[in-house]
């Protein structure tokens, strides 16, 4: 489908979904904070192949990681005996997102180890479906590529997927030496906050979501909070340093909560972009090159900001 067609398409769906919502909130919220689960843990249809591939690099050696029922599958570039870099996508992407990184990341001398999240791009299904995943499961794709490869001198994570590096930090002890977060997600709230106000959920819909998403998960929204995760790891000394880019007009995550996530975290690197987005600041090339100095300790240690 041409880009111009398929974004009439996707506006048209988020109308309907709109409207849908909006009379749900008045007729029938249980029935809404249903659909809205439905949604919520749904990771959508990654472009085809073809389509991911036009802007990865070429090479690499295929591998796939056996993961409960189901196979996590990536790539891997590089010396098999250099430390290792791993890639790390956000929700509902895939890991030729970060596929400028690859290069790079090969010139620093690292072996570079990128993967698709259970759910998403060419892995496998996940416990929920073919294409529905959650947090845990996202970090579970990550443990299992690090059991398998070998674990991560350093991690280049993007938007949900930062959490899930954290999240594989304290609960299964993956604590790389180097991290750089690019557009993190930093509170479970803010996220319901965004995904509620794209699709107009009411607040009886939006309060029986959160209700469902506690009782599927078996733990609050607040649970998934970056902020507690972080000050955890580096009360017990297991947090190392960390770049967090984070583009001002981001409408995905929110770039003030990387501004207090910097403020907490000892030892980390703090740079605003403008006018990137939530996207374009992977492919950027003041981001590429700001992850280079980080990656050879020359990146100052003032937060600036970036044009």
């Amino acid at each position: 489908m041409a880009p111009k067609k398929s974004t009439v398409v996707r506006n048209a769906q988020t109308a309907l979904l709109r409207s849908t919502f909006a009379t749900l909130e008045r007729t029938a919220p249980a029935a809404g904070a249903r659909l809205a689960e439905r949604l919520w843990f749904s990771v959508g249809r990654p472009p085809a192949p073809a389509q991911r591939d036009r802007r990865a690099p070429s090479g690499g050696s295929p591998f796939a990681v056996p993961l409960g029922s189901s196979t996590v599958r990536g790539v891997r570039f590089g010396e098999p005996t250099a430390p290792i870099a791993t890639l790390v996508h956000g929700w509902g992407g895939w890991w030729q997102q970060l596929g400028a990184f690859v290069s790079l990341l090969l010139e620093q001398g690292y072996q570079v180890v990128a993967f698709d999240a259970l759910a998403h791009g060419s892995s496998g299904r996940g416990a929920l479906g073919p294409r529905s995943s959650t947090l845990p499961e996202m970090a579970e794709s990550y443990r299992a590529v690090a059991d398998h490869v070998g674990a991560p001198t350093l991690t280049v994570a993007h938007s949900m997927g930062c959490l899930s590096v954290l999240w594989a930090q304290h609960h299964h002890g993956i604590a790389p030496a180097r991290q750089v977060l690019i557009a993190p997600a930093s509170t479970g709230a803010g996220m319901l906050d965004v995904f509620a106000d794209a699709l107009a959920l009411g607040p009886a819909v939006k309060a029986g979501l959160a209700a469902r998403f506690e009782r599927r998960i078996g733990r609050p929204l607040a649970a998934f909070d970056v902020l507690p995760l972080v000050e955890a790891e580096q009360g017990a000394g297991r947090l190392a340093p960390a770049l967090i880019v984070h583009d001002r007009e981001d409408a995905v995550t929110s770039a003030e909560d990387s501004a207090a996530l910097a403020e907490h975290w000892r030892g980390s690197r703090l740079r605003m972009t403008e006018r990137l987005g939530h996207y374009r600041v992977l492919w950027a090339s003041e981001v590429l090159a700001m992850s280079r100095d980080f990656c050879t300790g020359t990146l100052s240690p003032r937060t600036t900001r970036h044009r």
